[in-house]
């Protein structure tokens, strides 16, 4: 491992929960987290994503809004109201950007909102902002 990778590692893996509809954008996005030393899961449906979320109990949630079905403000809430996801971020990735957006996501419960595609710096720096609180 070189020394700009060992620097790039988190201090403490974060458990993130991608939940995407798009297979291929999903696989990606978790391939890209585990190679940064986290530990991911990937849903492609809101069922399937709370049902993996109570047995996984993510710190992260990084999750689509356009999903089919439960969408993801729906099931943003419906997280929320989990007890053993006291705590968890949630992180909309969307393409959807309008001020009526920004505002849906907020009263939905979602912690970020930020819009696809998603800088890998922006995200590294939150997960390791949340590894450092764990290691302490």
């Amino acid at each position: 491992m070189t020394d700009n990778a060992a620097a790039a590692m988190p201090s403490q893996a974060i458990r993130v929960l991608v939940v995407d509809d798009n297979e291929s954008v999903g696989k990606t996005f978790g391939w890209m987290l585990e190679v940064l030393g986290h530990d991911v899961r990937v849903a492609r449906d809101g069922a399937t994503a709370l049902d993996l979320a109570r047995t996984f109990r993510p710190e992260v949630v990084m999750l689509d809004i356009g999903l089919p079905g439960m969408n993801g403000y729906e099931l943003c809430q419906k997280m929320r109201a989990e007890p053993s996801l006291a705590g968890c971020v949630f992180v909309a990735q969307t393409g959807w950007s309008q001020p009526e957006h920004l505002e849906r996501s907020k009263k939905a419960g979602f912690d970020h909102h930020w819009v696809k595609p998603i800088p890998m710096d922006r995200l590294e720096k939150l997960l390791n902002s949340l590894s450092s609180k764990a290691a302490a």
